[in-house]
């Protein structure tokens, strides 16, 4: 069975690896691979998705190639550039385009559960919810499900960009006094505060 979790404890923001957090669920990893006010795609070809999804789910490191095709491809990257901007807008406040929410909407349809029976030796029956898609499509869906998830249900968190200087990651932000993604950005808000301070003259 596929596992949608994070195990990369890091912050990585270069051109060389992947803007990956390491604590947020994976669907607020995925929209991070769109960064930066330039909008930089670390999911531009099926080797650099491969590459992603390979690292934030072990079962898919040992699998088969996750996207082999273009049209794969792209499938990737609209579901994710339409999590992004629905996530962009929850952190305004604004109403986002009505086909970003079809679009997350089709993906979360496109493998609807069926329910099956588990029925073990000792007698005991169970009646489990099982998803009926294989391969990227079931995986797009989880993804999709997470995202509406995490914007209709408040006790999961709020969607939040971070406050770090040239920083524009997203997280869940589960206390309200968290403002950054990564202590490192916290980090470099103090520096760039005492700078300010003492080198211009600038108050807080």
């Amino acid at each position: 069975m596929l596992t949608l979790n994070s195990t990369c404890y890091r912050q990585q923001v270069n051109e060389a690896e992947f803007p990956i957090l390491g604590t947020e669920p994976i669907v607020v990893e995925f929209a991070n691979t769109l960064y930066g006010a330039d909008r930089h795609d670390f999911l531009s070809t099926a080797a650099s998705i491969n590459h992603w999804f390979a690292q934030m789910s072990p079962s898919l490191a040992s699998a088969e190639v996750f996207c082999r095709t273009a049209a794969e491809s792209d499938r990737v990257r609209r579901l994710r550039d339409h999590v992004h901007k629905l996530f962009d807008a929850a952190t305004t406040g604004a109403v986002p385009a009505s086909e970003a929410v079809a679009v997350v909407n089709d993906f979360a349809a496109a493998a609807p559960p069926a329910l099956t029976l588990a029925w073990s030796s000792d007698g005991t029956r169970r009646a489990d919810w099982v998803g009926t898609a294989v391969g990227i499509s079931a995986v797009l869906a989880k993804m999709a499900t997470t995202a509406v998830e995490l914007l209709t249900t408040p006790a999961m968190g709020e969607i939040t960009r971070c406050s770090g200087p040239g920083c524009t990651l997203l997280f869940v932000r589960t206390h309200a006094r968290r403002r950054f993604c990564h202590p490192s950005c916290g980090h470099r808000d103090r520096q760039a505060r005492y700078y300010r301070r003492h080198h211009r003259g600038v108050g807080p």
